[in-house]
């Protein structure tokens, strides 16, 4: 069943796939039995739909960040465990190999102990901020990617302190951020610095360009993203083809988000998964909330 609060939309999407369409989740939770619920509402309004839909006891998968605000995250989390239903959030980078890869180094001691972290996270300004308008910060549709990440990767440290700095002189009118930077300390002693900016050129060559980079006292490792290894021009236009989300070969879809899905569902019956849970997401959450109010303030937050 497809759900929007656009009707016709919704009959739409739902014609495609001989699915049933819905107004609302009340009106699905009322005449549906069901086996998982996917939000993909603007995080500022994953809230309601969550806690009907565990409720229900039912089992979710959220798209990232667990929400908008602190207290609604964990909120969210807190329903699902006391509702004994599983909660998975949509943190894309825990399937794409290149980064799975790199943790599964960090995983087996080839690079010691983690001294310094680099990540970052660069997309076109035709992108998220022209989709949302100013609704949503910068770091909670970017920055938190990398967030999630690295906290996973550094399973064991917690954050210390976090000091920020962010840039509005391009998007500043549209109420959000151009950039943002920010310098993580960790309680094992690795610093993580972060770099997030959504004010690419519609010209440029890449409309993401994320890099890896982390430090050890016996190796090093590095990740390099934004080139998907296909570029078609004509007399118009360049573009990149997409070859990691969402590839279609012949008939069959490919690529982490289908991995991500598959996850969800494999999950569901038992089997082992590497999805964020409510748990990881609300920690991803308060140190993105952490960092926007240190960019806000000009202050170290410390935990």
């Amino acid at each position: 069943a497809v759900v929007d609060k656009n009707l016709e939309l919704a009959k739409s999407v739902a014609a495609r796939f001989g699915a049933k369409a819905y107004a609302s989740h009340a009106d699905l939770l009322a005449a549906e039995e069901l086996d998982l619920v996917s939000i993909c509402t603007p995080d500022y309004l994953h809230l309601e739909p969550a806690l009907a839909v565990a409720a229900k006891g039912i089992d979710l998968f959220i798209e990232k960040p667990i929400a908008s605000r602190l207290e609604e995250g964990e909120a969210i989390a807190a329903a699902c465990d006391k509702a004994g239903v599983k909660l998975g959030i949509g943190y894309l980078l825990r399937f794409d190999p290149r980064y799975f890869g790199a943790r599964e180094l960090m995983r087996a001691g080839k690079i010691g102990t983690p001294i310094s972290i680099y990540a970052r996270r660069n997309s076109a300004r035709t992108e998220g901020p022209k989709r949302y308008g100013g609704t949503l910060p910068l770091a909670l549709h970017v920055t938190v990617h990398d967030i999630d990440l690295v906290l996973w990767m550094l399973e064991g440290q917690e954050p210390v302190s976090v000091y920020a700095q962010q840039t509005d002189m391009l998007l500043g009118a549209s109420g959000t951020q151009d950039s943002i930077s920010a310098i993580v300390r960790f309680s094992g002693g690795t610093v993580a610095t972060f770099e997030s900016a959504w004010i690419l050129p519609a010209g440029a060559m890449h409309m993401i360009v994320a890099r890896l980079e982390v430090l050890g006292t016996e190796g090093s490792f590095e990740v390099q993203c934004g080139d998907s290894g296909l570029y078609f021009a004509d007399a118009d236009r360049g573009v990149q083809i997409d070859t990691q989300h969402w590839p279609v070969h012949g008939d069959v879809v490919g690529g982490d988000l289908r991995e991500q899905l598959g996850h969800m569902l494999g999950w569901l019956d038992g089997e082992p998964s590497q999805l964020a849970t409510g748990v990881d997401a609300v920690k991803s959450l308060r140190l993105t909330r952490a960092m926007i109010v240190s960019a806000e303030t000009g202050s170290v937050v410390k935990f």
